[in-house]
């Protein structure tokens, strides 16, 4: 005679809906993090919340670097960023960092990219910052390829898988 274990199946699929769906695995490098030095000397950096309300605060004029973190702002909880994926805009072309926000606002854009950034958008569009580093037309689209693979090797976000460099990529690759 099996047992019923049907409270157990009900608080597995309890556990799986408000819990599991939400896992994200995470890198933090201490070596990787503290790279130095990047292949320009820095970046400023501003944001906004996802959506259109604060789309003229984003650069259309310049290209640059971006990132895509969760935050929630609280009175309560500690002061926090998730940076779940880095990408650039104006590499090889004068593609504005704002033209490029723009495609992360269009759901059918989004609906053609990968399954990690669908992911992202879908489960957590209401927390997302989207964050910005405009650079001068004295940085090559060769510098900003770069940089992007610099970033996304030093912070190794969840949601970035191609632009990597190759030793990285294939050390990230072992583990999973």
């Amino acid at each position: 005679m099996v047992a019923d274990l049907s409270e157990l199946e009900d608080f597995a699929a309890t556990a799986a809906a408000n819990i599991a769906r939400f896992e994200v695995r995470f890198v933090l490098s201490p070596e990787l993090m503290s790279k130095d030095p990047f292949c320009i000397e820095s970046l400023e950096w501003d944001h906004i919340p996802y959506g259109h309300d604060q789309l003229e605060k984003v650069p259309d004029d310049s290209r640059g670097v971006y990132a895509f973190c969760i935050c929630q702002e609280s009175q309560v909880l500690p002061c926090h960023r998730y940076v779940m994926y880095v990408g650039i805009a104006g590499h090889d072309s004068d593609r504005s960092i704002r033209a490029r926000y723009r495609d992360y606002l269009n759901a059918k854009k989004l609906m053609k990219r990968s399954a990690r950034v669908r992911r992202l958008f879908g489960e957590w569009h209401s927390m997302l910052h989207f964050y910005f580093a405009p650079v001068g037309n004295e940085v090559s689209s060769e510098q900003l390829k770069k940089i992007e693979k610099e970033l996304n090797g030093a912070l190794l976000p969840p949601m970035s898988k191609a632009d990597l460099e190759a030793d990285i990529k294939q050390q990230r690759d072992a583990f999973q």
